[in-house]
């Protein structure tokens, strides 16, 4: 079954959530698939690291840091730090297809599993901004970054096989 972007019902935080399940769903949809070869694919002459896994790897970093690290406050390991910021692109390009899929789909299920249940009005706890962000924000945020490299996806996957959609 193709991914909706229709909820269930219309308050905020079930629209909220629809569309991040639904950008989650399309990233997954776009590099599923593909042989590990493809997957490690970056045609991009400009942007050596943009496979579809690499990206894939990233947006379960993006959705792991914004949660854990920025509003929850915990420490900082996932690998995009000051000095490398696009390390966790990399990763992708060394981890079995299989396991980049598995991590972010479970990344995907905590991060709607956490945003169905924290007050959306929550300010982060972490220090990444020095604008005291909520929940709210985040979730937004979360939606943006994925629904963009959908689109970087969606060009990949196009370059890659043809696959179109």
């Amino acid at each position: 079954m193709a991914p909706s972007d229709t909820p269930d019902s219309y308050d905020e935080r079930s629209i909220l959530l629809q569309m991040l399940r639904y950008s989650q769903e399309t990233a997954i949809g776009k590099v599923r698939g593909l042989s590990e070869e493809q997957a490690r694919t970056a045609p991009l002459p400009t942007s050596p690291s943009m496979s579809p896994a690499n990206v894939l790897n990233h947006l379960r970093w993006v959705e792991w840091s914004w949660i854990n690290e920025d509003l929850f406050g915990g420490p900082e390991v996932s690998p995009m730090l000051a000095d490398r910021p696009y390390s966790s692109f990399d990763e992708g390009s060394v981890l079995p297809l299989d396991e980049v899929l598995r991590l972010y789909e479970e990344q995907a299920a905590a991060s709607l599993a956490v945003f169905a249940e924290v007050d959306l009005d929550m300010r982060m706890v972490g220090t990444y901004s020095k604008d005291p962000l909520t929940a709210r924000w985040i979730l937004q945020h979360l939606i943006e970054e994925t629904a963009r490299h959908n689109g970087h996806l969606d060009i990949l996957r196009e370059m890659i096989d043809g696959s179109v959609g």
